[in-house]
C-alpha cells in the first residue's frame, strides 16, 4: 500500500515541498482525521536516502522494527554512523536541514507537530517553549508507548476522540523537550524534574505495585518531596502526570498478560489495579482502539 505522506518535508535550499517517503509503504496516516497541528504516520521502507531535507514541523521518528537501524548522517565534513535501537527515536526541530542514508529495510512511526501547536503545548506566557536540537537514538519507554498509542489511534480512525489525541500529543511534545532541549547541558531530565536516582526508584516502585492503590502521597514520600512538588517534578521528568503514567503502565502490563494462555480477564484486571473487568475494558479500548477480547483472539491466532 503506497500513499503520499502528509508530513511537510521541504527541500532545505528552495523550501519547495518534497515527497520524501515516495518509495515507502505507508500503512497508517492521520491525514484524513483532521487532528489540529499534528500528523502521525507509520509504514515500511526498503531504504531511505535524502539530501538536504528539512521539515516544517518538529519531527520525531521511531524505529518500530526488531533490529537496530543503522543511520549514516552527513556532518560538516563527512558522513558518520549512528544507530537507532528498536523503540528509540531521532528528533529534528522544524526548519533544520539533514542528510541521511538508511540502507536496510525498516519499519517506522512518524510524529510531526506544528511549531505553533508545540509552543502552546509546552510553553506558557512566562516561559516560551524551549528550542530543540537534532539528536539520535533517544530512549524513553513512556514516549515509545505514546507514539505507539498515537499510531493505533490513527490506524483505528481516532476512536478515543480529540481529547485523547491532545493528551498524547502533549505527552509526546513534553518528551521531545525532555530528550532534545538545547538548554540541556547535563544528562539530567528537564530542569526542575526528578534527580535520575529518585526517578528510577519511583518508577521501580510503580512497576512493582501496579496492582495496589498508588497515591501521590506515597510516591512523594518515596521521593522525599511534598506531593505538589513531586507531581510537578514527575511530569517534568516523564512528560506525563503520575496518574497518566500509572494508567499507562497498568494498560501495558494488562496487554502483556493477555498474551499468556489461561489468564482470565477479571484476574488480569485485579492484577493490574483496575476496579473490575469493565473498567479495564473501557480504558483499554479508549487507549488502544481495540478491546482486550480482540487482542486475546488475535494472539490466539
Amino acid at each position: 500500500m503506497r500513499h503520499h505522506s502528509a508530513i511537510p518535508f521541504l527541500d532545505a535550499g528552495s523550501r519547495k515541498p518534497v515527497e520524501a517517503l515516495e518509495g515507502a509503504r505507508l500503512l497508517v496516516s492521520s491525514r484524513a482525521l483532521g487532528w489540529p497541528g499534528v500528523i502521525v504516520e507509520a509504514g515500511e521502507n526498503d531504504f531511505w536516502e535524502v539530501d538536504e531535507l528539512t521539515v516544517a514541523h518538529h519531527y520525531l521518528a521511531m524505529n518500530l522494527g526488531d533490529e537496530p537501524l543503522r543511520f549514516e548522517v552527513k556532518g560538516p565534513r563527512r558522513y558518520h554512523r549512528t544507530v537507532i535501537e528498536p523503540g528509540a527515536v531521532w528528533i529534528c526541530p522544524a526548519g533544520e536541514s539533514f542528510t541521511h542514508r538508511i540502507r536496510q529495510a525498516n519499519s517506522f512511526a512518524l510524529v510531526a507537530v506544528a511549531p505553533e501547536r508545540f509552543d502552546v503545548l509546552v510553553g506558557n506566557p512566562d516561559r516560551p517553549a524551549p528550542a530543540l536540537r537534532r539528536d539520535y537514538n533517544l530512549r524513553s519507554p513512556s514516549l515509545e508507548h505514546v507514539v505507539r498509542a498515537l499510531v493505533i489511534e490513527a490506524d483505528r480512525g481516532g476512536p478515543g476522540g480529540l481529547a485523547v489525541v491532545e493528551a498524547l500529543v502533549a505527552a509526546a511534545s513534553h518528551s521531545m523537550v525532555r530528550l532534545a532541549s538545547e538548554s540541556q547541558a547535563k544528562p539530567l531530565v528537564v530542569r526542575g524534574g526528578l534527580a535520575p536516582h529518585i526517578r528510577r526508584r519511583v518508577l521501580e516502585l510503580i512497576d512493582s505495585h501496579l496492582g495496589t492503590t498508588l497515591t501521590i502521597e506515597r510516591l512523594a514520600t518515596e521521593a522525599a518531596l511534598s506531593p505538589a512538588h513531586f507531581a510537578r517534578a514527575f511530569r517534568e521528568s516523564t512528560g506525563l502526570t503520575p496518574h497518566q503514567y500509572i494508567l499507562t503502565r497498568r494498560l501495558e502490563r494488562a496487554r502483556a498478560l493477555l498474551e499468556r494462555p489461561g489468564a482470565r480477564l477479571s484476574e488480569i484486571a485485579a492484577t493490574t489495579g483496575f476496579a473490575d473487568q469493565a473498567h479495564l475494558t473501557r480504558l483499554f479500548k479508549r487507549v488502544f482502539g481495540v478491546t482486550p477480547g480482540m487482542v486475546r483472539r488475535q494472539s490466539g491466532r
